[in-house]
C-alpha cells in the first residue's frame, strides 16, 4: 500500500536537527568557491560526490513511497549509497585540508554525532536538487 500522508519541507524542517534548505546553501556556496580555487584531484573528488549524491537521493526520495516489503528490499542498497555519499564528501573534506582550504563547513554538517549521518543525507538531497534543477 502507498503511503498518501503529504509531506511538506515545512514537516522536514520541524525536525530540530534537519539540515535545512538555507544551512546547505551557505554550506554548497561554500564549498563550490573553495573548489574554483582547488586543484583538479580536489574538483574530480567534488564531481565524484556529486554523482553519488544524485543517485543516493533518487533512492531516498522513494523511499515513503514503498511498502515495508519493497524497502526491505532496497534497504542495503541505499544503505551503501549513503556510505558512499558519506565517504566522497569526506574525501573533499580531507582533500581541502590538505590545501590549507577551510572545512567548517564538514563540522556544521556533522555538528551533531548522533544526526551527522542523517544531515550528510540532507546535505546530498539538496546538491541533487541544485543539479535537477539545473538540468531543465
Amino acid at each position: 500500500m502507498i503511503n498518501l500522508e503529504f509531506y511538506t519541507y515545512k514537516t522536514f524542517t520541524e525536525n530540530p536537527n534537519a539540515l535545512t534548505f538555507e544551512s546547505s546553501g551557505k554550506i554548497y556556496d561554500e564549498i563550490t568557491g573553495l573548489v574554483e580555487v582547488a586543484d583538479q584531484d580536489t574538483k574530480k573528488l567534488w564531481q565524484d560526490f556529486i554523482k553519488c549524491s544524485v543517485i543516493y537521493s533518487s533512492t531516498r526520495s522513494q523511499w515513503l513511497l514503498l511498502s515495508s516489503e519493497e524497502r526491505a528490499a532496497v534497504d542495503r542498497k541505499r544503505t551503501r549509497q549513503h556510505d558512499e555519499v558519506i565517504k566522497a564528501l569526506t574525501k573533499v573534506a580531507h582533500r581541502f585540508e590538505k590545501q590549507d582550504l577551510p572545512t567548517d563547513w564538514y563540522n556544521e554538517i556533522s555538528i551533531n554525532p548522533v544526526q551527522a549521518r542523517k544531515r550528510f543525507g540532507d546535505f546530498a538531497c539538496y546538491v541533487s536538487y541544485v543539479y535537477s534543477v539545473n538540468a531543465r
